[in-house]
């Protein structure tokens, strides 16, 4: 039984729900909630050994010498597409009006949203969609795109991997990954903002629990939706 080292998110039932089919598809899993960005890996996981390691949502960043224990391969499940790799990827592409979005697995290596491509989902971003809207489409696809791969691995293990590799060799990643200072620098708008900026700035970088702010006299003001 081929062993697995998952990582999900906690209070994410895609993440639950990928953990779970892993198992009935017949994989040995261990299952690893993170909580939040900076949160430091359980001390017990340098014990493990193991065919697989899959990220999917999950907030932690792995260091080389865990990934490397994956006999097989170590595959993050982006909520991006290459064009997009790094923090805020959905974010930039409703500010870059794309008119298409995608979700990619890959495999892992020292550097953020780097590895070599294993496949990318690409699906359309209409007139109207918001980060909210976006973000129910790309977690759904994001999970079908897990679902494909594991049941590839599972039944075809290198022999379908070195295919989906091969397959995709000509794809790569659009530049280095973004920074999360970089996703933060958008949430602050001048006083003087042009009108279009701004609509642009709502579209992509807005959200109830993520409102735009301005910062007048030492004072932080919140955008709320009418």
């Amino acid at each position: 039984m081929s062993r697995v080292l998952f990582f999900g998110r906690h209070d994410c039932s895609y993440s639950d729900d990928a953990a779970k089919y892993l198992k009935e598809l017949g994989f040995d899993v261990k299952y690893i909630k993170s909580h939040h960005r900076n949160e430091y890996l359980p001390e017990d996981i340098k014990e493990w050994n193991g065919e697989y390691i899959f990220c999917f949502r999950s907030f932690f960043i792995l260091p080389i010498d865990l990934i490397e224990k994956a006999s097989i391969a170590a595959i993050n499940f982006h909520p991006g597409p290459p064009e997009y790799p790094g923090s805020g990827c959905l974010n930039f592409a409703l500010y870059d009006y794309s008119k298409e979005y995608g979700v990619t697995a890959h495999l892992m290596n020292d550097k953020v949203d780097n590895g070599k491509i294993i496949e990318c989902s690409r699906f359309l971003i209409s007139d109207d969609d918001n980060i909210d809207t976006l973000l129910k489409k790309t977690h759904f696809e994001l999970f079908k795109l897990f679902q494909r791969i594991s049941k590839g691995l599972f039944l075809g293990k290198d022999n379908f991997l070195n295919k989906k590799l091969d397959s995709e060799k000509n794809k790569k990643w659009h530049g280095s990954a973004r920074k999360l200072s970089e996703l933060n620098a958008f949430e602050f708008v001048d006083a003087k903002i042009a009108k279009d900026e701004l609509t642009r700035r709502i579209r992509a970088f807005h959200a109830d629990s993520y409102p735009l702010k301005i910062k007048l006299h030492n004072h932080i003001f919140y955008l709320k939706n009418k």
